[in-house]
């Protein structure tokens, strides 16, 4: 990608005007609620809503066309009917407008008529004019304060994570799980047909992004597999690439082209050529936050584990799916094992690796000087421990409320183990990991206190650099696979002009 349509895609993220076409007087219209959203998301930059019929909507005046504006748009939304597209793009390009995302739907997803109609703003964006969609929900870019339906309430901080995806409601669907997962994001495109700026050359423009220091990709078809392949094969010797490839199945193939109009394509094939290139497949949305996960938090991660929990099932299911994964869970030595018996002398208990506390209600006062022990004394690369919320926050509390006495107070529980794992990430250079489970939740036997109490809690360690992991095989699958990404240091030490660890993310039923 040359420097001229990089600085072009850097308008339309950041831009100094936001052109709105499309109906503003009927509720819940598209161009209406594009507009709400900037205005409650905090758009810094002039506003100018686009109709025919005129008049004003919040406060700002509803222009007639682009022709009543003397200031500069950098972007346009643009909600019309299909036939009007054209229309529109063309008034855009004669304005000098730097690029547009192209909400409207029925191009070539929907057939012959459809096909013709987009082949027409192909034609518009060879004439100098940047095009995202159709059918699409365009940009979210937290430092230009832009964002796409339903994000007036999406993060404004941005990170380092960029995402390139096909479809709008999966870029909603990571925008959100980001959330919980403590991910932000510097710049969020969704692409839908892709008629002008596809897969390829957003990632190309990602790549160079400075903002930027990992990409994902929510793909369902690529027009130029050829190129697609050469792009990841040129990343992959430093930074690998992980890819959930959609539409592999008889179903799911039918149903990419129905959505995108896209061809999955055989699995067999994709597979292959996906591992020739040196890409990694990931299998599911859960799987590329909690791959995200690892990359953003984890410094340096390695194979090698220790794992301490509550309950001896609990620590032989680590056990055996770190072996499945290929990870490590090696012994700790005698010496290691004594100052941990001598710690917590109870029957029952296990110390050799992984370690069971015999109590799903870890008590801190072991809790902390064995984690110390083994990070300590022990050459493993990742301490994870396993905290039961249940155990440690609902349960107490109805006992105490049976018994009238005043329950422990589980938030200052987490503060003490919150403060205590930043310290041994700073003093051991170990990364630090914690599984925050609440099984009751998942059954339906809700505890709202408790549940709040988790969400807060996972907040905390996460703004405070502690990753935080729903389940066991969730944290491990992370692990397993930032160890595929490449090289950390070189991550970590991001420069301007160096291209960043890409991770490519699509849908594979």
């Amino acid at each position: 990608m040359n420097k001229e349509e990089r600085d072009k895609i850097d308008r339309m993220c950041q831009p100094r005007g936001l052109a709105i076409y499309g109906s503003m007087g009927k509720l819940n219209a598209f161009a209406q609620s594009i507009l709400c959203a900037h205005k409650l998301y905090g758009y810094q930059g002039k506003i100018y809503p686009i109709s025919h019929r005129g008049d004003e909507v919040l406060g700002l005046k509803i222009y007639r066309s682009l022709q009543e504006i003397n200031e500069p748009v950098d972007l346009a939304s643009i909600s019309v009917p299909t036939s009007k597209v054209p229309e529109v793009l063309t008034e855009c390009l004669e304005h000098g407008v730097t690029g547009v995302t192209v909400h409207t739907s029925g191009f070539a997803e929907t057939g012959q008529e459809g096909v013709v109609i987009q082949k027409k703003i192909n034609s518009i964006a060879q004439k100098g004019l940047k095009i995202i969609g159709p059918n699409c929900f365009g940009i979210y870019c937290p430092k230009g304060g832009l964002t796409f339906l339903p994000g007036s309430d999406y993060p404004t901080k941005p990170g380092p994570v960029g995402i390139v995806c096909q479809s709008g409601g999966m870029a909603n669907d990571v925008i959100l799980e980001g959330v919980a997962s403590g991910i932000r994001f510097s710049k969020v495109f969704s692409f839908g047909n892709g008629c002008d700026l596809d897969a390829v050359r957003l990632i190309e423009y990602l790549a160079e992004d400075d903002d930027t220091k990992y990409i994902a990709a929510y793909l369902e078809g690529i027009g130029d597999g050829r190129r697609f392949l050469e792009v990841i094969r040129q990343v992959s010797p430093r930074k690998p690439v992980v890819i959930w490839k959609g539409g592999l199945t008889p179903f799911g193939g039918r149903a990419t082209m129905s959505h995108t109009a896209s061809l999955g394509g055989e699995a067999d094939i994709w597979k292959g050529a996906l591992s020739q290139a040196g890409a990694i497949e990931v299998h599911g949305l859960e799987e590329l936050m909690d791959t995200l996960s690892a990359l953003c938090f984890l410094r340096k991660p390695g194979k090698s584990l220790a794992f301490m929990g509550g309950g001896g099932a609990i620590g032989v299911g680590f056990a055996d799916l770190a072996y499945r994964l290929g990870l490590e869970v090696p012994v700790f030595s005698e010496e290691t094992q004594k100052k941990l018996k001598e710690i917590l002398p109870t029957p029952g208990a296990g110390f050799s690796n992984p370690v069971d506390m015999a109590t799903p209600a870890l008590p801190l006062e072991q809790v902390i000087p064995m984690a110390k022990e083994i990070a300590d004394r022990e050459s493993i690369n990742v301490l994870i421990l396993n905290s039961l919320m249940h155990a440690i926050d609902a349960m107490p509390k109805s006992i105490c409320r049976i018994m009238g006495i005043k329950a422990p107070d589980s938030q200052c529980y987490f503060d003490v183990l919150l403060d205590t794992y930043k310290r041994m990430k700073e003093e051991t250079g170990k990364d630090i990991i914690a599984v925050l489970e609440n099984h009751a939740q998942r059954r339906n036997h809700i505890h709202i206190e408790t549940e709040k109490l988790l969400r807060e809690t996972r907040n905390r360690f996460q703004e405070n650099g502690i990753p935080v992991f729903p389940t066991v095989e969730r944290a491990l699958t992370g692990i397993r696979n930032a160890l595929k990404a490449g090289n950390r240091d070189v991550a970590q030490n991001f420069q301007p002009g160096k291209k960043p660890p890409i991770l490519l993310y699509l849908n594979k039923n």
